[in-house]
């Protein structure tokens, strides 16, 4: 029974995700989150109680994915930098999705808000610590979100495909000595 349950709301999760995602939120109510997920909205209300709920279960899901993410991050052959880098080819991914929707529910929504901050903030604090360079950290992160973009608006790269770990191994500081 517990895995009825859990399955449920999983897909009422991701209903509500996908909704927020493809409608830019407007066509996200509980009623059609409920509709998508294949519940009555009862049975919605009986797994998250409100929509402040469901709110606040798809954040703790995004903040679940990048801890995830950047634990992966941390441990990654080629390093953190690189890692990230490649990220930006993971379209539709869990974290792509759960991250996309969490941005929608930024643009009115504090706590959401908040946490898509943090989540760029750790993002760039590990960047920093593997690169060493405040400046290269940032550029790192507009040289996945160019990736990203042109991933998500013309399906693939803009010019050749990018050997990460050769370009990052590059422009790395390297040690003074």
């Amino acid at each position: 029974m517990a895995q009825h349950r859990d399955s449920a709301r999983e897909r009422i999760l991701t209903a509500f995700q996908e909704l927020l995602i493809t409608t830019s939120g407007a066509g996200a109510s509980l009623d059609a989150v409920a509709r998508e997920a294949g519940v009555t909205k009862g049975g919605l209300l009986y797994h998250f109680g409100s929509r402040d709920n469901l709110v606040s279960a798809l954040i703790d899901r995004a903040e679940a994915l990048v801890a995830e993410e950047l634990a992966r991050m941390r441990t990654a052959p080629d390093g953190a930098a690189a890692h990230y880098v490649a990220l930006a080819e993971y379209i539709n991914s869990p974290l792509d999705r759960a991250a996309l929707a969490v941005g929608v529910l930024a643009r009115q929504h504090p706590r959401a808000q908040a946490v898509v901050l943090e989540m760029r903030r750790q993002y760039f604090a590990l960047l920093d610590e593997d690169l060493g360079d405040p400046e290269l950290a940032r550029a790192t992160m507009l040289l996945a979100d160019g990736i990203y973009y042109d991933a998500t608006t013309i399906g693939q790269p803009f010019e050749q495909e990018l050997d990460i770990a050769a370009f990052l191994a590059r422009i790395r500081p390297r040690p003074e000595g």
